[in-house]
């Protein structure tokens, strides 16, 4: 077998991570002397799958007029402007409602610890409507293409790696020592995980991460024995090598990690996540405080950089959209309050950026249903005690329909940022070197402005 044939097969088919350690002399990252002393810090995805409708999360309020004039009649999808939370906006020197359920996070917006990323979605390079139809990517409103759009693969490479994953592979010296992956899933194996050297550690969205038939008896002593005795015997071939490797990575992280996914929960997430006296325990509320448990062990998991990936179904409203947006919000609010005020209390809120994202947005007209249908540009929300918050950043659509943002007739905005100047923003945050954000964002050469400057 030829060493380039070895080396494909190492790093395709689930073997991509066979090195957590990577292959160094390509990565072109700085020196480790220059990155031992990074302090901590972390990006937690926020996926809210199904295509948020983010025109209500995000309502015009001072400009309601031309909100209601098409989502409010006959078509049963609008908001009532007296139950907007209102918001100011500097840059845009108007004031915005944001969906009634989002009171926990109109408090951390008026902190300023909360910011708005209006009208992003995943350019290729920019886009008019003159250039709608050549330039717009593949399969635009199909789900799962513009999921794994969202989170980073990149069309046609023969590795299907995400941005998250790609971010990885450029920290492997900042993370030399860690006892985990640098990206850690909450919500099953995604594209947004995998790097081209590096690979994701998933982990349950409650509860520790046990092997099937691990425990303390001695049948069960003796299997794990032997099985780590054979993954040390020298393999016939190169797969063989990948593949034993991912597996005793494996079964290290499972080791590391089990014990604290495991413990009692500590005080500091439990009354970070007691609101009204009791307990969020919903899907998205569990999984984040999955992460807070691992923030909590960054120390003794000797981990400097991490990225996290969680997210919450449901997203996808063709009919009763506000009633079932109303119940998805009131899920997502609080969890992300309560999550927040977690980084707080354990004083690492200026090194824990949190980022939502969705397939796409829905469009501005109704349907026969009460509900949205598949559109494009929506609105993200990023916080943390390091965003530039009370305010918004790019452009708000234009909200007339068949105007200049819409792609088509029934209120499909063309979105003026690009994820790729998302991520490269988060990415500067994290210090990584400029070259290496290339790298994780290949579309960013397309676009002037790389630092949208949400971040401190």
């Amino acid at each position: 077998m030829n060493p380039t044939r070895r080396k494909f097969l190492i790093q395709t088919g689930g073997l991509s991570a066979a090195a957590l350690a990577g292959n160094l002399s390509h990565l072109g990252i700085q020196a480790a002397n220059a990155q031992a002393a990074a302090p901590y810090q972390a990006i937690v995805c926020v996926f809210l799958f199904g295509g948020n409708d983010s025109n209500n999360m995000i309502i015009p309020y001072t400009d309601y007029a031309q909100y209601a004039a098409t989502r409010t009649p006959a078509s049963n999808v609008g908001i009532a402007q007296t139950n907007l939370l209102q918001v100011n906006v500097p840059s845009h020197g108007k004031t915005f409602g944001l969906h009634p359920n989002f009171a926990p996070l109109q408090t951390i917006y008026n902190a300023k610890k909360m910011a708005v990323v209006v009208n992003g979605g995943t350019l290729i390079r920019p886009m008019t409507k003159a250039t709608y139809n050549t330039n717009r990517p593949p399969n635009l409103f199909s789900h799962s293409d513009q999921q794994n759009a969202f989170q980073g693969m990149l069309p046609g490479a023969a590795i299907r790696t995400g941005w998250g994953g790609r971010l990885a592979d450029k920290l492997v010296v900042t993370n030399s020592g860690a006892q985990i992956p640098t990206v850690i899933s909450a919500t099953g194996s995604n594209v947004f995980n995998n790097g081209v050297t590096t690979v994701g550690l998933v982990i349950p969205g409650n509860g520790g991460v046990a092997i099937s038939g691990q425990g303390t008896d001695a049948i069960s002593t003796a299997r794990m024995a032997a099985l780590s005795s054979l993954l040390s015997v020298p393999p016939a071939n190169q797969v063989m090598t990948g593949a034993a490797s991912v597996m005793q990575k494996a079964l290290a992280a499972n080791s590391a990690i089990n014990p604290i996914l495991s413990a009692t929960l500590p005080p500091v997430i439990q009354t970070a996540f007691t609101v009204g006296g009791a307990q969020l325990n919903t899907g998205i509320a569990q999984q984040l405080k999955q992460v807070a448990r691992i923030i909590e062990s960054r120390s003794a998991l000797s981990v400097k950089r991490q990225v996290f990936f969680v997210g919450v179904g449901g997203y996808d409203t063709h009919s009763n959209t506000v009633t079932n947006q109303n119940n998805l919000f009131n899920q997502l609010a609080p969890a992300l309050g309560a999550f927040y005020d977690y980084t707080v209390a354990a004083g690492v809120a200026t090194n824990v950026t949190t980022l939502t994202m969705s397939d796409f947005n829905r469009t501005f007209i109704g349907n026969g249903s009460a509900g949205v249908d598949h559109a494009y540009g929506g609105h993200s929300l990023v916080i943390g005690g390091a965003v530039k918050g009370g305010d918004f950043y790019g452009t708000f659509p234009n909200l007339t329909v068949k105007g200049p943002d819409d792609a088509g007739s029934n209120g499909s905005w063309i979105p003026s940022t690009a994820m790729d100047q998302i991520g490269a923003t988060l990415a500067k945050w994290f210090g990584v070197v400029p070259t290496d954000v290339d790298y994780m964002f290949p579309n960013l050469a397309n676009f002037t402005v790389r630092d949208l400057g949400f971040l401190n």
